[in-house]
């Protein structure tokens, strides 16, 4: 659960600075890799950032998945443990 909130965090912040994009007129900006500021093409960037939304967007597709699965095996043990009670009583 957790996790996911961490991915949709960054989801949200990768949105943010495509929007942010989409708004200067400047060809060339700036992006942050590590402790530094690399000058890049606008176009670099932006390809850079929907590369990294898909993916998110993939992690959190399998995350939501496990969960479903998850939760699907607690309610065949929650039905289980039902039937035993009323077997047993």
């Amino acid at each position: 659960m957790a996790q996911k909130e961490a991915l949709n965090m960054q989801l949200m912040e990768i949105r943010k600075a495509l929007e942010e994009l989409e708004k200067t007129k400047e060809k060339e900006v700036y992006r942050l890799s590590g402790p530094i500021l690399i000058k890049s093409t606008k176009a670099e960037v932006k390809s850079m950032l929907k590369d990294k939304e898909e993916l998110i967007n993939m992690k959190i597709k399998t995350l939501e998945k496990g969960e479903k699965k998850m939760k699907g095996k607690i309610e065949e043990l929650r039905d289980k443990l039902t039937k035993n009670d009323s077997d047993a009583g």
